[in-house]
């Protein structure tokens, strides 16, 4: 596939640039600085770091944070203790998070906005973002979110920095979309294509994940059950299996989403019964790759997905 063989290079992270042969076992798509809200940040810390204290065991390297209005100033400690690498997203999400100062903003006005988090970094602390993100609920695209798509994608060029997305529905849309903007479709990611996947609109659903490989950008997959007696899980396992056997693992990658509200004193994780575990961090290691093996995975398809396929989206 084109764009397999980059060069090595560096990119931010929180504590600093970092090369990409560094980056080991890559989650592309967690969330650690989207804890709301923001007045809890001593339990949102302590939180996260037991989190990410049980993914030492499994020698992950990098967390990809896709939340891109994250109050990150405040965990400076945290970060500084931190053993894994955080690369943190600056961009877009949907349109009821959207800060007011981006809304009716120009494609430039953006592009410049954007430009500052990269050269200069995010708040007192200076945290330079490593991936952009971007999202959509349809696959029809308002005005501004086709300036967003659109700033996106200069960014991506100027810094060279991957394009994350938030698609659950109109992902192929959503690529066709930047393509059509001059977007580079190896260094982009589609997430949440699995979303809604089952037996009835199985066949439906691989051809949009087989026209998005097609297209040469990649999907990552966070909803995959863990139960066995499941339909998501049993769709879970019939959609990775046939992206197997059609050696679209290249192409493919796997992360837990894990984010969590708080309700008064109580933390709630987001699918906190997710087929009866826990979508922590952790959840693919303990879930996702054991459910894998079940079905004679190797370790090389795992660190495919893990390892150099992260690695691969991040050398440009």
């Amino acid at each position: 596939m084109e764009g397999a063989t980059k060069t090595m290079r560096n990119i931010n992270t929180a504590s600093g640039s970092v090369n990409t042969e560094n980056m080991g076992i890559t989650l592309m798509h967690e969330h650690v600085f989207n804890l709301y809200p923001y007045y809890k940040e001593k339990e949102n810390t302590e939180y996260v770091k037991k989190q990410i204290e049980k993914l030492m065991a499994y020698n992950v390297g990098t967390i990809v944070d896709l939340t891109p209005y994250a109050k990150i100033g405040s965990y400076k400690n945290f970060i500084n203790q931190c053993d894994i690498n955080i690369v943190c997203a600056m961009g877009f999400f949907l349109d009821k998070y959207v800060p007011a100062s981006y809304k009716n903003a120009s494609v430039s006005d953006l592009v410049e906005k954007l430009s500052k988090k990269v050269e200069i970094g995010i708040g007192e602390n200076k945290y330079k973002p490593g991936i952009i993100k971007i999202a959509a609920s349809s696959s029809k695209l308002s005005d501004r979110q086709m300036r967003f798509f659109e700033a996106a994608v200069i960014l991506q060029k100027k810094y060279k920095i991957p394009i994350a997305t938030h698609s659950p529905f109109g992902g192929l849309e959503h690529l066709k979309t930047l393509l059509q903007m001059g977007a580079i479709p190896e260094h982009i990611y589609l997430s949440h294509l699995e979303n809604e996947i089952d037996s009835k609109n199985f066949d439906f659903k691989i051809d949009e994940i087989k026209d998005v490989i097609n297209n040469h950008a990649n999907i990552v997959i966070t909803n995959f059950g863990a139960n066995d007696r499941g339909s998501r899980y049993k769709s879970s396992i019939r959609l990775i299996e046939y992206l197997k056997k059609s050696e679209f693992l290249s192409q493919t990658l796997i992360s837990a989403d894990s984010n969590w509200r708080w309700k008064g004193n109580a933390l709630k994780l987001r699918d906190s019964q997710f087929n009866g575990a826990e979508k922590t961090y952790s959840y693919v290691f303990d879930f996702i790759i054991p459910a894998l093996k079940k079905v004679r995975f190797t370790d090389h398809d795992i660190n495919q997905m893990l390892i150099s396929n992260p690695k691969r989206i991040f050398d440009f």
